[in-house]
């Protein structure tokens, strides 16, 4: 278990960094590692770490099957907390390929188990996922309405800047902003 930890935190790592072509074997080593357990623990997060990667390389079907088997096998577990998050993720790739219907779907089942379970962190990240699909969908008043809900748990929280929280706050920034400014 703890071989499959380890790389499947190397690989996030990596994914954080912006080195996919070195995240994608270390998270292929940490899922066979799982299965070969029967740690579907593991296996729904790094399945979700895989599609984050794929995303990133545009392998987007890759992606897409990648969240959707993180999201069943957490449904399955009765983990409320990884299918929220991991709901938001997919709804985000979603609203990326400007599917807005599966999009807010996700989107909305995520918050609301992120809300049953008070995970105000991965709210707060899921939420600006909200705000970028709805700023993709052309509904600035919306996103920014959005973006604030999520400001608002990363100050009560501390979330730093450099956080997944923050991070995803300035990405979401950046759109609402060049949506408004697309809307003028």
């Amino acid at each position: 278990k703890l071989e499959g930890n380890t790389l499947c935190n190397l690989g996030l790592v990596n994914q954080v960094q912006g080195n996919l072509d070195a995240a994608l074997p270390q998270l292929e080593a940490a899922l066979a590692v799982a299965r070969d357990l029967g740690h579907v623990h593991l296996e729904c997060i790094v399945l979700c770490n895989l599609g984050m990667v794929f995303e990133g390389l545009a392998r987007i079907d890759e992606a897409l099957a990648h969240f959707e088997a993180a999201v069943v096998i957490a449904r399955d577990m009765g983990d409320q907390r990884s299918e929220g998050q991991f709901l938001g993720y997919l709804g985000l790739l979603h609203a990326r390929q400007m599917r807005q219907g599966e999009a807010r779907a996700c989107l909305q089942a995520g918050e609301a188990l992120l809300r049953a379970v008070a995970d105000r962190p991965s709210l707060a990240i899921l939420l600006c996922a909200s705000a970028e699909a709805q700023g993709l969908a052309g509904d600035a008043t919306a996103a920014r309405a959005t973006q604030a809900q999520a400001q608002a748990i990363a100050v009560a929280i501390g979330a730093g800047a450099d956080s997944e929280i923050g991070l995803a706050l300035a990405r979401v920034g950046d759109l609402v902003g060049q949506s408004s400014a697309h809307a003028a």
